[in-house]
Order: C-alpha cells, then structure tokens, then sequence
C-alpha cells in the first residue's frame, strides 16, 4: 500500500489554512466579485407594485432595502427584505376607530334583527345575508389589511365575542380575509399557520 509522507501532508494543512485564511480575510470582495452584476431593482420594483395593489390602505416601511445592503448574495437579501414585510404585516393592529358605528337600513331585511340573537353556538339563518350585507358595507375589502376579498372565502369575524355578550348585529361584525382570520384567531395553531402573502411573497423573489 501506498503511504502519504509526513512531510506532504503537513504542507497540506498548511496550504489549506493559508487559503482559508485568505478567503476570510477577503470575503467581501471576493462576494462582491462573484454578485457585482447582480441588482434589486426589478426586484423592488415588483414587490412595491404587488403590496400597493394588493393592500392599497398599508403603509410598507422599505427601510429595509438600505439596511440590507451588507448582505452580499443578492438572493438572500430578497428574502430578508420579504421576510420583513411578512414580520410588519403580522404586527398591523386594528384600526378600533373605524369600527362599523351603524348599517344602512337598506341592507336589512324581514328577519334581520329576530336573528341578531345567538342561539347557543350555531350561526344564524339568514347567516348567509349577513356575510352578503357586511361584504357590500365595507366595499369587499379587508377590514384589517384592506385587501380585497371573495364573499366566498371571506371570514366574519366578531368584535365583541359572543362568550362575552356579543350578538350577530353587523355593528359587531367585520370582515377579514384569510390570513388576517388566521392572525387575529384565538386559536394558537391557527394564528400560526402558512399565510397566503408568504406564498406570493416569495413567488416574487423567485422570479425576479
């Protein structure tokens, strides 16, 4: 069998450590070498296009693409920048002013106030025209957000719980989209699942 020789392996080591040495005392422009050509810009210019469309009434602080620009891998900053939008998004809080002080009468009907009455935890009958009246009164967007939002997939969400006195009148009802019923959930496991503007944060960062 065939042996290294002492002598070689230690001037091995030894060139190995003079590289490492190297590579660390140059890293920053070595990564400035390797992504020189690489730039948000396109980037930026998508995310703000998609937040303002998407969330017309949210003011995005951008304070993080400046703070940012030490990170020399162009890929890893996109998703530090989304994942800071992700973190402000999360932290919006109800805006308890412009809670709904009256409904138009027009968008009550027969059974309308019969109905407001909780009969132990089942949802109304006329649930159905509750959701299609807060829908049209807060013009199909998010109260939280100010996303707009499908009748469908909108979420009816409670003011005042109806563990703590609340009634289905619509002055105690406004309408959320899905992650803002997520984050605003009572339920743990829920409040933490996967947010729909993670998936389209992210397809951004992909194909910029």
């Amino acid at each position: 069998m065939y042996f290294l020789g002492t002598d070689y392996i230690v001037s091995s080591l030894l060139w190995l450590t003079l590289v490492a040495i190297f590579v660390f005392t140059f890293r920053k422009p070595i990564m400035k070498l390797l992504y020189k050509k690489a730039t948000l810009d396109l980037f930026i210019s998508k995310l703000k296009i998609y937040l303002e469309k998407t969330y017309p009434d949210i003011k995005f602080d951008y304070s993080i693409v400046d703070h940012s620009k030490s990170e020399p891998n162009p890929e890893l900053r996109k998703y530090s920048i989304v994942d800071n939008i992700i973190d402000q998004f999360k932290r919006i809080e109800l805006n308890t002013s412009k809670y709904p002080k009256n409904t138009p009468k027009e968008l009550h009907w027969g059974s309308y106030m019969f109905n407001c009455e909780p009969n132990k935890d089942k949802l109304p009958k006329d649930w159905m025209q509750r959701k299609n009246a807060l829908f049209v009164r807060d013009h199909r967007k998010c109260f939280r957000c100010s996303t707009y939002i499908d009748i469908h997939t909108m979420h009816p969400k409670m003011i005042r719980s109806l563990k703590d006195g609340g009634k289905y009148y619509l002055e105690n009802l406004i309408p959320l989209c899905s992650d803002c019923d997520k984050l605003l959930s009572d339920d743990n496991k829920k409040k933490h699942g996967f947010l729909n503007i993670k998936d389209k944060l992210y397809q951004i960062v992909e194909s910029s």
